[in-house]
């Protein structure tokens, strides 16, 4: 079976790289001789990662749009199943793209499979907040010419109307290795990102003051770079580290370093990740894998999709806003580090959310490999 995947992959984000990474190896599980063709705007740097084989997004604006589109045209019909996903990908608005941003990319891209006879499904998709009525309109036209939809959370599957199914996030069906508890103190990590000038100074200061203050109490501190923005502006975690907590955290290393094969490095990533007693997280997915191998997590709700996932695993209390101060932030961190229980239950809520997204692509693959 031959499984096209459309996706934002490439640009050095560690969540996006495990969510293909995930739907993947849930494929691969059903047919264990899947071959995949990932569309993205850095096929380059998703095949090193990932061994598939690749193509560019099909954009009208960049230089050879013509040929790109019959390449595309090309590899969608020699698909037996072609997945929008996972990951935001519909994103109407964001601070790179206006509107009608990448609406219009993937309905061209259903109108191309459907022009091919390939059947198109979304995976654990979301939708960036901040809609029009006439992009609520377009989703739901393009969840109308899918075969299925899954989503994210409640709020996406609103946009597509009632056939869509809530499958959660697909970075919950990464396969998690035995992992050693290492007694290593008190240790914390703290995952930051580019932030629009007005959410970032303040965020900034209560993370840096309450890092400050668990270290004065002893903890010791490393900063998780999720991401390194390659041709994505305003996404390269380093530049937050550099700026705020060169001089309060250690640097943690990255599976995208190159240093080792993808796999093996997430794994000895996430072996390093539960050697922690609490993390502090504004990217999604380092603050759903933390709780995923049962850290106690403050997530920053920097945009919606964080306050979703916390709220669904049952969380809210250890959510806090991006104008948080630092003392609020302080006990909110010490009251998720003294509740490794109630995260180690919330783990199991992931490790069976995870079972349905896992049951989404098996039904899907079955049903049209």
């Amino acid at each position: 079976m031959r499984v096209g995947i459309v996706g934002w992959f490439g640009s050095d984000n560690l969540g996006d790289e495990i969510l293909l990474h995930s739907l993947i190896t849930c494929v691969r599980e059903v047919k264990e001789n899947a071959s995949f063709v990932v569309f993205c705007p850095n096929p380059d740097r998703v095949a090193e990662l990932h061994g598939v084989q690749t193509e560019h997004m099909p954009v009208l604006r960049a230089r050879g749009a013509s040929e790109r589109q019959v390449a595309v045209q090309r590899a969608i019909k020699s698909c037996q199943l072609l997945l929008l996903g996972p990951g935001t990908v519909f994103q109407e608005r964001s601070p790179n793209l206006s509107w009608p941003g990448t609406l219009p990319m993937f309905a061209r891209i259903i109108a191309m499979a459907k022009l091919a006879g390939t059947p198109v499904a979304t995976v654990g998709v979301g939708v960036r907040e901040g809609g029009t009525p006439v992009g609520r309109q377009m989703l739901r036209l393009m969840g109308a010419s899918c075969v299925a939809v899954g989503v994210r959370d409640e709020r996406t599957a609103s946009h597509f109307g009632s056939g869509a199914e809530v499958i959660g996030d697909m970075a919950y069906t990464l396969p998690l290795p035995e992992l050693d508890r290492v007694d290593s103190g008190r240790r914390f990590a703290l995952s930051m990102r580019p932030l629009a000038p007005d959410l970032e100074g303040s965020l900034l200061a209560a993370l840096t003051g309450c890092a400050g203050r668990l270290r004065q109490e002893g903890w010791s501190g490393t900063f998780l770079p999720m991401a390194f923005g390659r041709g994505a502006h305003g996404e390269d975690d380093r530049v937050i580290y550099e700026r705020a907590f060169r001089d309060l955290l250690d640097l943690d290393s990255t599976p995208l370093d190159g240093s080792r094969p993808l796999v093996g490095a997430l794994r000895d990533w996430l072996q390093s990740l539960a050697t922690n007693q609490l993390v502090l997280g504004t990217r999604l997915h380092a603050a759903l894998l933390a709780v995923a191998i049962g850290v106690p997590t403050v997530a920053i709700a920097y945009e919606r999709k964080v306050h979703d996932a916390f709220v669904d695993l049952g969380l809210r209390e250890y959510l806090v806003p991006p104008d948080v101060d630092a003392d609020t932030l302080y006990r909110t961190a010490t009251a998720a580090a003294a509740s490794a229980e109630q995260f180690r239950e919330a783990a199991q809520r992931v490790a069976a959310q995870g079972r349905i997204a896992q049951g989404f692509v098996t039904t899907l693959v079955k049903r049209l490999g």
